[in-house]
C-alpha cells in the first residue's frame, strides 16, 4: 500500500510541476502575443481640409434681395480648393450661379485663402463678384 501512495504522490507532484512550468511558459507566450498585437494605429488624413463659409445679400434688382452663401474650402496650408456659391434659403446651387462657381473657382484655386483680397468680374456677374468680394475678409476671420 506504501507503494500505490509513494507512486500516486509522485504523479501528483509531476502534475503540478508541469502545471506550474506550463502556467509560467504560457504566460510568457501570451506577454508576447499580446505585445505583438497591439499595434499603435494612427491614422493621419492626407490632408485635412476646413469649409469657411459667409453670407452676401445685395439687392438683384430695385425690388428683389438676393442671399448667397459663399462655401470655401481651404487645405491645411489655407490654399483654395474648392469653392461652392449656394441660395443661403435652399442651400442648392443657383442655375445662374453655375457658371460664376465654374469660373471664379479656375481664378482662386491655388491662391491662399489669406493673401486674396478681391477678384475681377466673373461670368457677367458683376453683382455676385462684388458681393463676393464683400465677403472675403470674413472668410478669411474663419480661419
Amino acid at each position: 500500500m506504501f507503494q500505490i501512495k509513494k507512486g500516486v504522490l509522485l504523479v501528483a507532484v509531476v502534475i503540478v510541476v508541469s502545471a506550474f512550468a506550463y502556467y509560467e511558459y504560457a504566460v510568457k507566450i501570451l506577454q508576447i502575443n499580446k505585445s505583438d498585437d497591439v499595434v499603435p494605429v494612427v491614422v493621419t488624413p492626407l490632408t485635412q481640409e476646413k469649409k469657411v463659409s459667409a453670407v452676401a445679400t445685395y439687392m438683384a434688382t430695385e425690388d428683389k434681395e438676393d442671399s448667397l452663401r459663399f462655401v470655401v474650402t481651404v487645405d491645411t496650408n489655407g490654399i483654395i480648393t474648392d469653392l461652392a456659391t449656394l441660395d443661403a434659403k435652399t442651400g442648392q446651387v443657383p442655375e445662374k450661379k453655375v457658371s460664376f462657381n465654374e469660373q471664379v473657382s479656375v481664378m482662386i484655386k491655388g491662391k491662399k485663402l489669406s493673401e486674396l483680397t478681391a477678384i475681377d468680374n466673373v461670368a457677367k456677374s458683376s453683382l455676385t463678384t462684388k458681393a463676393f468680394n464683400g465677403v472675403i475678409d470674413e472668410l478669411k476671420a474663419q480661419l
